[in-house]
């Protein structure tokens, strides 16, 4: 089982512990037929107000479940969410739906989410009139002043979104999920659908609010200088659980799993004198259906070990909050 990497003193604005998301892939009535897909298999990490969470890995691995799952979008099948101290991750009804405000997420295609028949100001506002963040009397001003800290011109109100280009759309996104006063947003590729340029205006622009609100993130991503532009703390996922998590000092400076390694070999450095040492996975990722049995980075690892096929490696503190599941390392 994996263990929250914090110390037992410290207070969080969130903890997941051990989270699961299974999903079921056939109908049996007989419990023992049943068959799962493991989309999110064990997963603990922390998040403190004005901090983030990188979160990254292969295109599969169950980021984006994990993402939907802490957001309550997805009911959880084991662990606990818990928020300022309290358990959601059981919550539905009417007291799921008053927590709702803060937690908040931006997807990756900025379009897809933003209905096109209503304009930007009642796609903005349309939460903010449900759940009656602000008096009627001051619901326009409110709208056009949160727009305004996304770098949305007042005039915008009235358009609709095929009117803008995918960095304004996304600004919409931001400006949708702020206007709820979120404490959490987690944000699902939320620049990768974007020009460099772009890229970068709208990053600076989350810093600039986390800045300003406190603001909490779980950023996911599979571009690592983004990620590590952004991040506080970074947790790699492989196959539906962390196979590491650190600082991001400590994990850029010292990736310790051999997953970890193979992802950061293939970031591209801007030096043609610099030789590359690129690290090629071999294989395809299994199926989160039927993972192998021991680690299960095994069948692609260029260092594994007869052990690695038959137990799962433990997932411990090796020193400073850095987190390793790894038999390559001490299992004491």
């Amino acid at each position: 089982m994996s263990e929250i990497p914090v110390t037992a003193e410290q207070t969080h604005l969130l903890e997941v512990n051990h989270l699961k998301k299974y999903f079921q892939i056939n109908k049996s009535f007989l419990k023992r037929d049943r068959k799962f897909l493991r989309a999110v298999d064990d997963i603990s990490f922390t998040l403190d107000a004005g901090k983030t969470v990188g979160i990254v890995g292969e295109s599969g691995c169950g980021k984006t479940t994990m993402g939907r799952t802490v957001l309550r979008l997805y009911d959880v099948t084991d662990g606990e969410i818990l928020f300022e101290g309290q358990d959601i991750s059981k919550l539905k009804g009417e007291k799921l739906r008053k927590l709702r405000p803060n937690f908040q997420m931006i997807f990756q295609d900025p379009y897809s989410s933003l209905s096109p028949r209503l304009p930007v100001g009642e796609i903005i506002g349309e939460a903010v009139r449900v759940h009656k963040i602000v008096p009627k009397s001051e619901y326009k001003d409110y709208i056009i002043d949160i727009m305004k800290q996304c770098g949305l011109q007042p005039h915008y109100f009235e358009r609709y979104p095929h009117e803008f280009s995918g960095g304004q759309r996304q600004r919409i996104c931001i400006a949708k999920a702020l206007a709820l006063r979120p404490k959490i947003v987690i944000c699902d590729e939320p620049v990768s659908a974007l020009d460099v340029s772009i890229q970068a205006q709208v990053i600076n622009l989350f810093k600039d609010l986390q800045e300003r609100d406190n603001l909490a993130y779980i950023f996911i991503s599979h571009d690592l200088s983004v990620v590590e532009h952004i991040s506080n703390e970074v947790g790699v996922m492989y196959l539906g659980s962390m196979v590491e998590y650190a600082s991001k000092e400590d994990l850029f400076n010292n990736p310790m799993h051999p997953y970890t390694q193979a992802l950061f070999s293939a970031v591209p450095v801007p030096d043609p004198d610099v030789k590359m040492n690129r690290i090629i996975l071999e294989g395809d990722i299994p199926s989160p259906a039927n993972p192998p049995t021991g680690c299960k980075f095994h069948t692609r690892c260029r260092e594994c070990m007869d052990i690695c096929k038959e137990v799962a490696p433990v997932y411990r503190d090796y020193g400073n909050g850095h987190f390793v599941a790894c038999h390559k390392y001490p299992q004491e």
